[in-house]
């Protein structure tokens, strides 16, 4: 009774896990570049009690006697697929393949990735993203922080299909180049990248390193001036996924509820 009980229980901690996840992904699912979480199970300890034996000519074989005896987390991912798209200002960038904004909260020393493109302009003249600086390509191609731009206003500002920021005067009559354009770049393993707020990311042994900053356009993928890259957050889907998940720790804890009831009888009718 006690192993049944343990293994209802690995069960329970397991799809709680996954609980967790579901609900963390339907809170964000209006999160501008959110990407949901993922969870998979494995089986853990088979238990093999006999081999089995193979047939004869004159009698048949039998097969192994084995038990199953739980099942666990085997890992969590993140989903990068494509969220969609909706209109933004002129100073928005949505990313459309599998590349990522590069930003710093501590001017470069270390650095973070997101989708995010809801970008503004600080009263330094940075570019950012919630509050974290972006970093671009300057005319030589080096990775520097968008930096020194002439206006905090975001409607004075667009970007070209090819990564360069432009910035307006006028009103949109004339635009005039700020010297950058975005940069990019992306993961072998981009799925085992560590959240830290969800939208932001950091690179982990599993992702591998960054690939070369490059502008878009290339290996990165492209991008959509004056949109915005939604949550790939599938609302129905979730729903459904949580809602199996409850039904399967409630199995579960009927078991350790009938389990605990056959112990309780049995010590009674020993006392």
């Amino acid at each position: 009774m006690l192993e049944i009980m343990g293994t209802a229980q690995n069960a329970i901690a397991s799809y709680n896990v996954a609980l967790e996840a579901a609900s963390s992904n339907i809170a964000n699912m209006n999160v501008l570049g959110y990407k949901s979480l993922d969870v998979s199970f494995q089986s853990i300890l088979e238990r093999i009690l006999s081999q089995g034996s193979a047939a004869t000519a004159t009698m048949g074989g039998t097969n192994p006697i084995q038990f199953g005896q739980g099942m666990s987390v085997s890992s969590t991912s993140i989903d990068f697929s494509q969220g969609s798209f909706s209109q933004g200002s002129g100073l928005d960038l949505a990313v459309n393949g599998q590349g990522l904004f590069i930003i710093s909260t501590d001017g470069g020393s270390t650095y973070r990735y997101t989708r995010v493109g809801n970008f503004s302009v600080d009263s330094a003249g940075n570019l950012t993203s919630n509050n974290m600086q972006v970093f671009g390509l300057d005319g030589s191609n080096s990775v520097v922080p968008i930096t020194n731009l002439p206006s905090n206003d975001k409607s004075s500002y667009k970007w070209l299909e090819d990564g360069s920021l432009q910035y307006t005067t006028d009103g949109g009559t004339t635009y005039i180049d700020t010297g950058y354009k975005i940069a990019m770049t992306y993961f072998i393993n981009s799925s085992a990248l560590a959240a830290i707020d969800g939208t932001s990311f950091a690179e982990t042994v599993a992702s591998g390193t960054p690939a070369t900053a490059i502008a878009p356009g290339n290996a990165a993928g492209s991008v959509k001036p004056g949109y915005l890259e939604a949550s790939n957050v599938n609302y129905l889907s979730e729903t459904i996924y949580a809602s199996e998940i409850q039904r399967a720790m409630s199995s579960n804890l009927s078991v350790v509820q009938m389990a605990s009831d056959m112990i309780s009888s049995f010590i009674s009718k020993i006392g």
